[in-house]
This record gives C-alpha cells, structure tokens and sequence, in this order.
C-alpha cells in the first residue's frame, strides 16, 4: 500500500482558523508546518538559489553580447614637426621656408560599440560547471524534501507528546476523583466505627500527592503545547489544540514490504550527488590545463579623432580568434586538481559512513516499532487486571473486607497502568512515524483521511 509521512492539506485562512478552534488533526498540523516552517522556507530558498546559479552555469554557452560607449579628452595630440628648408628657384633669389610643428586630429574623441564574444573552446570548463550546477540543484531539491521528512517526523512526535501529556493529565484527574470518593467512603465508615480515623492520614497524603500530580501534568501540556506550535512556525506562546482519533491505530504485524524494504532515504540520494559534484570539480581542475579560445568581434561608430583635416563621425569593424593558455602558474592548477581529488574521496567516505548510519537507522527504527507493539498487548492486559483488581478491592473495602492499604495499593496500580497505556499508545504512533521516515516513505493522503474521519 502506498505510504506517505507528509500531508498537505488544502483550505482557506479561516477554514484553519476555525480548525484551530475546534482542535488541529495531525494532518492540519503538518500542513501548517510544511506552510509556515522557518527551516523549510531556507531549504527552498537554497534550492531557488541553486536553480539560478544553474542558469549561470548555462548561459556561459551562449554569446556574450554588449553595447559600449566612451567619450574623452587627450590633452595631448600626435604631432608633426617639419625642419626648414631652402629652395633655389632659377633666375631668382633662394626661398627660406621656415620649419613649423602640426598637430593631427582634435582633443575630443567618442566611440560606441556593439562587442560580440562567443566561446568556442572552453576545454571542458563550461561543461563541467554545468555539472556541477546541476548536483547542486538535485542537492537542493533533495535538501527540501529531506527537510519536510524531519520537520513531519518532529511535528508527529510533538503532537503525540502533547496528546500523550492530555491524556495522562485525565487519567491523573480521575484519579484524584476516586481518592475523593475513597476519602468520602472512608470517613464514613470511620463514622460508623469500622475504620480508624488514622488510617485517614494515608488517603489525604495519596489525594495530595495526586494533586501535585495534576500541577505536573499541567506543566508537561504547556510545554509540549509551546514545542509544537514553534515546530508549526507559530508563536511558543499560541494555546493550541488538538484533536487526536486514537482508534486509528499503525498496522500490526508489520506489513512484508516494509519489514523487508530498506527505502530510499534523501540523506543518501543527497551523498550521491555530492559525489557526482566533486567528480565535476576534478574535471574543471584538469581543464585549467587546456587552452580557452574564443570568437571576438565588434561594431563601431564614433568620431575617432585621428584624422589630419575635419575629422568626421565615421564606423569600422574589427573580428578576430582569441586563445588564452597559462604557461606558468607556481603549480597553483596543480594543487586545485588535488584538492579536487581529495573532496572526491572524502565525499565517498561521507557516503559510506551515511549507508551505515541508515542502515542502522532502519535496524533500529523496526526494532523500536516492534517493542512499542508487543509491549502494548502487555500493557492492555495489565489494565485490565488492574481494573479488575481495583473494583474488587474497593468493593471490600467498602464492605469491611479489604484493608485501606489493600485499596491504595490497587489504585496505584491502577493509575500506573492506565499511565502506561496512555504513554505506549503515544509511543507506538511515535514510533510508527520515526520508522515510515527511516524507511523514507511518505503517508498517503487517503490513509490520513480515513484515519482523521473519527475526529469531525
């Protein structure tokens, strides 16, 4: 059967409004939380981020194309110095002609440009940040959905630690009911001679004791009421409510394909990927050792200020190849290829060391699953016993056949019972939740339903 953790329920601010006044299901809970979390909001920011740097990456394949413009003053310009000199004209005197310098062009000059650069060869360093670019993406994604995992597993786990703490809180107030009951039985039967006014003293430190109790418990609901709405993106300080159907119980015997299955976990698909990234790393090191070559070309249209005589606004165009290779660095490539190596193989250790944390994870998930499961068929028939136990002994007591102590000692068991019950059917659901996140599946939507219909 198809299995999901995380649940994205869709409604209106007010229909969660008012679900919150009725009391938030676990369903409505996670989706405020997948809504309004402060970490998941980061991890999609990081993947927004990768998706741009990805378009970076593939826009260095296409050309590079720019308007350019200048405007300027030389102070000074080229010049021509010529000599004097003398010349003999026949029949008449000799010409002087004095030597004079000649300046050529203006001090003004303006120029605009449309430049066109295009690689041709990059040595594989384009392709490779491409690669890079796109593990960084699949990191990202997988960050996300590794994110929603841990943020659903911790708000399960609050919110049964809070149903689990309301629970016990009603099973204490009952109690406190019945030592008031025993109290008011007791006093009578001292009234009637049948029972020794100090065998009071006991009961009245019992229904203290009990009232402590209910301060302790109260506390434990407020505590754990804060945790899960800052686990919701709400306010600590928010009084929230919950509605828990309990009938809706995990699968037991654990289902084939989940006590076989090993899942798929982010955190391994996000080691994979790291790899794959630092295997790109090498090969952009190693393409540092490769010429770049590119095309260059350019439109211009300006007043050059270079001619001898009125110079004009004119246009002229230039295009040629260029080749860039570095011939002597101080083996700086050298060492980055080696760096790039090194963050290869500390990735593949990383993966290893994640397989074995995950495999230990799912070991360990089961195992605790399991546990909450057998020793919840314990606990129910401890319960039962100790209902049983109980009435009897407070049947005799009531009829001079039990003991006050005969009484208190089954009522503790009684409480200890019920207490545990409560605590272990918490546990198993917990449990459940930590298990579907090892195994990395995903609650379905139509199972969260069903389960959740018992609580309109």
């Amino acid at each position: 059967m198809p299995i999901m953790l995380l649940l994205l329920l869709s409604g209106g601010d007010g229909s969660m409004a008012r679900a919150q006044e009725a009391g938030l299901s676990l369903g409505e809970c996670l989706s405020l939380a997948l809504k309004h979390n402060q970490d998941l909001e980061r991890a999609r920011i990081t993947e927004q981020v990768a998706g741009f740097t990805r378009e970076k990456a593939n826009a260095s394949n296409y050309p590079d194309v720019s308007l350019e413009g200048s405007s300027g003053y030389i102070s000074q310009l080229s010049q021509i110095e010529l000599k004097g000199m003398r010349v003999d004209i026949p029949n008449m005197e000799t010409l002087s002609i004095p030597g004079r310098k000649m300046e050529m062009g203006t001090h003004a000059k303006e120029d605009l440009a449309l430049s066109l650069t295009q690689p041709l060869y990059s040595g594989g360093r384009i392709k490779s940040r491409v690669r890079m670019a796109d593990a960084g993406v699949d990191i990202a994604f997988h960050q996300v959905a590794l994110e929603k995992q841990t943020i659903s597993n911790q708000v399960t786990t609050l919110f049964f630690q809070l149903a689990k703490a309301l629970e016990y809180r009603k099973v204490v107030i009952q109690s406190l009911e019945q030592m008031e009951a025993h109290l008011k039985d007791a006093k009578n039967l001292v009234g009637q001679g049948m029972l020794l006014k100090s065998d009071l003293y006991p009961i009245e430190i019992r229904r203290l004791d009990t009232k402590l109790m209910i301060i302790k418990a109260d506390n434990a609901v407020s505590r754990a009421k804060a945790a899960l709405a800052e686990r919701l993106g709400l306010s600590p300080e928010k009084d929230l409510h919950i509605r828990v159907n309990w009938n809706h119980a995990p699968p037991w015997p654990l289902p084939t394909e989940l006590s076989q299955e090993k899942g798929r976990r982010q955190e391994t698909m996000i080691a994979r990927k790291q790899i794959e990234l630092a295997q790109a790393e090498i090969e952009l090191a190693e393409a540092a050792f490769r010429p770049q070559i590119g095309l260059a070309a350019s439109s211009h249209y300006g007043y050059p200020g270079f001619k001898v005589q009125s110079p004009e606004w004119d246009s002229w165009w230039q295009a040629g190849i260029l080749v860039s290779f570095t011939l002597f660095d101080g083996e700086m490539r050298a060492a980055e290829r080696e760096i790039a190596r090194l963050n290869k193989r500390r990735s593949e250790k990383a993966k290893e060391s994640v397989d074995h944390r995950v495999a230990l994870d799912q070991i360990n998930a089961r195992l605790s699953y399991e546990e909450a499961q057998r020793n919840m068929e314990i606990t129910r028939q401890k319960v039962l016993a100790a209902k049983e136990n109980f009435r009897l002994k407070n049947d005799n007591f009531k009829a001079g056949m039990a003991t006050n102590t005969d009484f208190l000692d089954a009522h503790t068991e009684l409480v200890k019972a019920r207490a545990e019950e409560v605590f272990v059917s918490a546990e198993i659901r917990i449990a459940w939740s930590d298990l579907l996140r090892a195994l990395g599946k995903e609650e379905g939507l139509d199972s969260q339903k069903k389960g959740e219909k018992g609580n309109e």
